[in-house]
């Protein structure tokens, strides 16, 4: 076998992997977002203003391979990127369902695909503070988390970095100030 049909085995098989991965990862993604309830605010947390960075950067390199594939008249090549574009929305749809932060009553999904450790409680955050970037502010969120490791007790002091945009920032602080706030205030007079 010569390395070119080798290259195109590989190609179709990844082609089909990912044309039946793709719609499979959106809608478990889809299903686990909406399947939370009493939700506050849904925070968008991608790496592109909110959206998913590395689906949209695929996307838009199948829209170009298909229309420099058009342009040469290879219409077999054109078909196949534009289902890797479909994929690619579907990719979309599942890493923007999956990356969201859910703000509920109980606390913050830190991942909606994840049942483990996903739900940062409310009272189980002891400190948190904001620092402004450009296009949002970055909230740190510090919890504890206890585990037995040889018999003893070990509780270790975690953090959480949330992305917040910033056409979201006001409504996540009046959550904020609701939630975390009452436990927070220091009474001046008893320094």
């Amino acid at each position: 076998m010569d390395l070119k049909s080798l290259v195109m085995t590989i190609e179709s098989y990844f082609f089909f992997v990912v044309i039946l991965a793709m719609p499979m990862f959106a809608v478990v993604s889809l299903i686990n977002r909406f399947r939370i309830k009493q939700v506050k605010l849904a925070i968008r947390h991608g790496a592109l203003w909110g959206y998913p960075l590395m689906p949209s950067i695929y996307a838009l390199v199948q829209v170009l391979c298909a229309v420099i594939a058009l342009a040469i008249g290879d219409e077999n090549s054109a078909i196949k990127f534009s289902f890797y574009f479909l994929a690619s929305l579907f990719w979309f749809l599942g890493a923007w369902a999956s990356e969201q932060r859910v703000v509920t009553d109980e606390g913050i999904y830190l991942s909606v695909n994840s049942r483990r450790n996903a739900l940062l409680k409310w009272g189980a955050i002891t400190d948190y503070f904001a620092k402004v970037k450009t296009n949002c502010v970055e909230y740190h969120f510090f919890y504890n988390t206890v585990s037995t490791q040889k018999g003893k007790k070990l509780v270790r002091r975690n953090v959480t970095v949330i992305r917040v945009q910033n056409d979201q920032k006001e409504a996540f602080e009046n959550i904020l100030k609701s939630e975390l706030e009452p436990r927070f205030e220091v009474d001046p007079a008893k320094f």
